[in-house]
């Protein structure tokens, strides 16, 4: 089936959030995170390649896994990938994915002893977004929830930061956090937020066994209301000049001591 005018239209307008909020779909381009997209839970709703594509066994199997799957895959041209690719170098493979919008709440655990969460408040950077996910995957968090003015979840550079994360990492977007984490309190857990003028070194920290970690915006750090929730305030010792420290790798500092001996 050919690739229509107005249906190439509506592939480029998924760049934009707004098409993206309005359609509750997003791209995903290149073989291996698509790989990671069709074998997840996420819905693929349709898969385009080229022919020149198929010249990569990795493609081929890709696409057996996607039909297997009932993925409508439909073959269109060079020209019309390239109408429709956000990258300037493709595979020649792109795909149409349903947004997933898991309610925040179903993130704690209120049966469970051990939990670990963390929030974003007003974290803007799409890189730094896909790079604060990858690192709470790998350190074994078991959700993330984004304040409302943060960066969202199906921005195309994001998808491509998380490196497939996305696909099996719940992720919670457009969240109040001042509720949440009075909730999240009140069901034990305790509440961590990164400043600069924090009274608790990162490396001297033994986290709760349910633990809540916020990170702030790039330039304001947490808001002050979520301070005033907050159980302890975290600083990572600066031993140089530089100004700032950038949040993605401030995420994967703090991360790091997750698993050290919890505190009672």
């Amino acid at each position: 089936m050919p690739l229509t005018k107005n249906a190439a239209k509506e592939l480029r307008a998924l760049e934009k959030k707004k098409a993206r909020e309005q359609s509750g779909l997003f791209v995903v381009e290149g073989v291996r995170l698509l790989r990671e997209a069709v074998s997840s839970h996420f819905t693929m709703q349709t898969l385009y390649y080229t022919e020149g594509s198929m010249d990569d066994p990795e493609t081929r199997r890709l696409l057996t896994e996607a039909r297997n799957r009932s993925v409508d895959c439909q073959q269109i041209t060079g020209r019309q990938m390239g109408s429709i690719s956000g990258t300037v170098q493709g595979q020649g493979i792109l795909g149409v994915m349903c947004q997933e919008r898991p309610p925040a709440d179903t993130l704690l655990r209120p049966g469970s002893e051990e939990s670990s969460i963390v929030g974003l408040d007003g974290v803007a950077d799409p890189g730094n977004l896909g790079s604060i996910i990858r690192s709470a995957d790998w350190f074994g968090v078991h959700g993330m929830v984004l304040s409302r003015n943060c960066v969202d979840l199906y921005n195309p550079k994001v998808v491509r930061s998380t490196m497939g994360s996305l696909f099996h990492f719940p992720v919670a977007v457009d969240v109040d956090l001042l509720p949440l984490l009075s909730h999240a309190k009140a069901m034990g857990y305790t509440v961590y937020v990164t400043a600069a003028d924090g009274e608790q070194h990162v490396d001297r920290v033994r986290f709760a066994r349910k633990s809540f970690i916020v990170f702030g915006s790039e330039a304001w750090g947490v808001s002050d209301q979520v301070r005033q929730l907050s159980d302890v305030r975290v600083a990572i010792r600066r031993y140089g000049l530089a100004e700032s420290l950038n949040v993605g790798v401030a995420c994967g500092i703090v991360l790091s001591g997750l698993h050290r001996m919890p505190a009672d």
